[in-house]
């Protein structure tokens, strides 16, 4: 499976991350940092704390976001949690938003490291995960 940010099933997982975007029309990247909170079965919590604050949070059914964001949020706790191995679904999600995306895992933990994505019109997000804790 292609978008798997883990390989294996776990109850909790934190992280901090460093997302790089590359905009065609900007001359430089630009860089963010936060911090990612997973608690199975339907937590999740993406926090920017640079250069702006910004907290993207689902929990159940409930959502602080847009519908765009929380299709985005529940494909991410789908990968964390395995369901997204086999769903054909969440495949077509990503081919609707992304021309590819390029996934680095950590052999010890099966954690992603990296995630890369290239949207359709050709701009990149680099993720990169750190201090990565699971349960």
């Amino acid at each position: 499976m292609v978008f798997a940010l883990i390989l294996s099933v776990i109850l909790s997982l934190e992280a901090d991350f460093v997302q790089t975007k590359n905009v065609a029309m900007l001359n430089e990247p630009q860089v963010s940092t936060g911090h990612l909170s997973y608690r199975a079965p339907d937590y999740i919590r993406w926090a920017y704390t640079s250069p702006q604050t910004l907290v993207w949070e689902v929990n159940g059914e409930q959502s602080n976001v847009n519908p765009q964001v929380q299709r985005l949020l529940r494909m991410i706790m789908s990968s964390i949690s395995g369901e997204a191995n086999d769903d054909a679904k969440m495949m077509r999600e990503v081919k609707k938003m992304f021309r590819a995306m390029n996934i680095t895992m950590d052999e010890q933990t099966g954690v992603a490291q990296r995630v890369e994505m290239v949207e359709k019109n050709g701009d990149t997000t680099i993720i990169e995960f750190t201090h990565v804790l699971t349960k």
